[in-house]
């Protein structure tokens, strides 16, 4: 790798997860900036973690960002939606916030709170996303490179990523 070439790596939280991926790649850790995410894909195009890597972009002059994934990543059992509604008072708010994400299309990406709050069905189809999200974001400079990897058995393997119709 050449000097001074970073890579922001945006991985979910499993243990040894960043130290695996840099073994499997070869590349040192200082070579690297991480963001962890509890979900695979970047539910929000002007959101926290979208704001966090552009940052890191820029600040850091990464010249490239990897969506890495263990492939066989535990997904939750019940969605956070149902245990959210099990509490009448925030179930009532969920209502409310259903009303907005029905009614307020330009602030809101996702046509439903159980969207929002639930992450793709599976994880190569997160990493996916979250490569087409910010490959398409108009503050990542153009000449960053964006690959999404899942990990299996300290084996990266990139991903086929979306077109701009959201197709591989």
């Amino acid at each position: 790798m050449e000097e001074n070439k970073k890579i922001l790596m945006i991985i979910g939280m499993e243990k040894q997860l960043e130290q695996t991926i840099c073994r499997a790649a070869n590349i040192q850790p200082e070579d690297t900036l991480v963001l962890k995410s509890v979900f695979p894909d970047i539910s929000q195009p002007y959101g926290d973690l979208m704001r966090d890597i552009i940052t890191l972009v820029h600040r850091n002059k990464a010249e490239e960002i990897w969506i890495v994934r263990d492939k066989y990543e535990q997904t939750a059992d019940e969605s956070i939606s149902d245990l959210l509604n099990r509490d009448k008072d925030l179930s009532d708010r969920m209502q409310t916030l259903e009303y907005l994400f029905q009614n307020c299309s330009p602030e809101f990406t996702q046509s439903s709170i159980d969207e929002w709050l639930s992450p793709s069905e599976n994880v190569a189809e997160g990493v996916q996303k979250s490569v087409a999200a910010i490959r398409r974001h108009p503050l990542i400079p153009l000449h960053v490179k964006v690959k999404g990897f899942l990990i299996e058995n300290s084996i990266l393997t990139e991903i086929e990523a979306l077109n701009k119709n959201g197709a591989r």
